[in-house]
């Protein structure tokens, strides 16, 4: 099942990158309290959730665009792959589309929920980048 939403944001794509390129960076991402990367994976400390493992599978700065898959979850699923790109609408304004697939399908109402939140987060820190 694939989970889409598609922004525009008031800021430019490479201030909206500098926060989701950054791929340790988790100010945006409510519930993470901690985040260690190794350069291919990057580890989420979510107290009383569970900690997770993201695989980075793509993170491609030319064309402002990440792709990352959960490896490590305290719960049981059996696949997570999510898809960000950005695009520069103006100097001043940008598209951002974020895809999840996960599988079993239970799995999305939490991830949608999940997601929705860290876009009012981004909305939030974004504004305070400009």
């Amino acid at each position: 099942m694939t989970i889409r939403f598609d922004e525009n944001f008031s800021v430019s794509a490479a201030d909206l990158w500098a926060i989701i390129g950054t791929v340790d960076r988790v100010d945006w991402v409510p519930g993470v309290t901690h985040c260690v990367f190794d350069g291919r994976v990057r580890r989420l400390q979510l107290p009383g959730a569970g900690d997770i493992a993201e695989e980075i599978v793509i993170r491609d700065e030319g064309s402002m665009r990440l792709v990352y898959r959960c490896i490590e979850s305290p719960q049981p699923m059996e696949f997570h792959e999510a898809r960000v790109s950005i695009e520069a609408l103006s100097e001043t304004k940008c598209r951002f589309v974020w895809e999840a697939d996960i599988k079993p399908a239970a799995f999305v109402p939490f991830l949608r929920g999940s997601m929705q939140g860290a876009l009012e987060q981004l909305r939030v820190v974004a504004a305070q980048s400009k």
